[in-house]
């Protein structure tokens, strides 16, 4: 019994408190459906939602969804329009069907007496209308047809078009007579008389007024030993004259005598008046407003070379040197003098006429 009892004074003295109970661990659990999860998992096994821990494992999902999205937009869309294209470059050309040729129908033969009378009556309608001549102001200073200074101007282009015209509608009307007698007659007479009614003649020219200083000496070389006046030559009396002298004994003149028209003006025709027929002239003009320095100069343009002016025994020393249409307008003429007379070394200059 002495054993059994338990010795309390040897004993140590137990504490006044307890130590405290542990807390039981957390149990992590599926904010959706409350199943318990462990630790480390991302899924719920029982709802299959994703736990706040693999969402914030995931940043930017929905920026990288949306520019998937919109790649694979792009995509297809090109794709599309690919596609589109090889279509259209696919499509067959349209064929151009083949044209057949077709025989004309056999024109039926003309009566030979209405055929005869549209052949005259085209004939008759179908002759041109002669040109008229123009006539020079002075009718008794012209010079013989047979010298080899007379210039004949060039037939108008009015009148080859007037004549060619004409011979065309001839031949028309003679071809189409096989076909409709009546009708190709009507047709053939308004057409001549349309043709004739257009025909521009030639009016005569007519004389420009220049002033008195309008005339002066050229002479680039230094040729001249007269020192004439030169408004002598323009100022309408035929009893004074404008020289040019060069050394005795002299083969070339080398000087001329210019004009100055004012403003620009086309010039058909020069009326030339000496007291020594014989020399030899060359007629150029410019359209500059000022001289050029010297004959050779490319601003002048020649228009004429005139040789013995005023030789011929009817002409009297009067000389009428023909320029063409007029159509090309100038400011300055010159008459550059050449060759001497063949009694002399002085050229005289009575008159001088400029007409357009």
């Amino acid at each position: 019994m002495t054993l059994l009892l338990r010795d309390t004074a040897n004993e140590p003295e137990q504490t006044a408190t307890a130590a405290p109970a542990e807390a039981p661990p957390e149990v992590r659990t599926c904010p959706t459906c409350q199943a318990p999860l462990e630790d480390g998992q991302d899924w719920c096994l029982n709802c299959g939602e994703a736990q706040p821990s693999r969402r914030i494992g995931l940043p930017g999902k929905r920026a990288t969804a949306t520019v998937l999205a919109l790649t694979t937009v792009l995509v297809g869309g090109a794709v599309a329009a690919s596609y589109a294209a090889l279509q259209d470059d696919s499509t067959p050309a349209a064929t151009t069907p083949t044209q057949v040729a077709q025989v004309p129908a056999p024109t039926p033969a003309p009566d030979a007496a209405a055929a005869a009378a549209a052949a005259a009556a085209a004939a008759s309608s179908a002759v041109p209308a002669e040109p008229s001549t123009p006539v020079p102001s002075d009718t008794s200073t012209l010079p013989d047809t047979g010298s080899s200074s007379t210039y004949t101007p060039p037939p108008s282009s009015d009148s080859f078009s007037d004549s060619s015209s004409s011979q065309g509608i001839t031949k028309s009307s003679q071809t189409a007579t096989g076909t409709d007698t009546t009708t190709t007659s009507k047709s053939d007479t308004s057409a001549a008389d349309t043709r004739t009614s257009t025909t521009q003649t030639e009016t005569t020219p007519v004389a420009i007024t220049v002033g008195d200083d309008a005339a002066a000496l050229y002479d680039p070389y230094k040729r001249d030993t007269a020192a004439g006046d030169a408004k002598k030559a323009v100022d309408g009396d035929p009893g004074t004259s404008f020289p040019v002298t060069v050394a005795p004994g002299s083969t070339q003149i080398g000087a001329g005598l210019t004009v100055d028209l004012g403003k620009l003006q086309g010039i058909r025709e020069i009326d030339l008046t000496t007291k020594t027929p014989g020399f030899k002239v060359e007629v150029y003009a410019t359209d500059d407003t000022d001289l050029p320095p010297d004959v050779l100069d490319t601003r002048w343009a020649h228009l004429k070379d005139v040789t013995s002016v005023g030789s011929d025994a009817e002409a009297k020393g009067k000389q009428i040197v023909k320029l063409g249409s007029g159509a090309t307008k100038y400011r300055h003429v010159l008459l550059w003098f050449t060759a001497p007379p063949a009694d002399g070394s002085t050229v005289r200059v009575s008159e001088l006429k400029l007409l357009g």
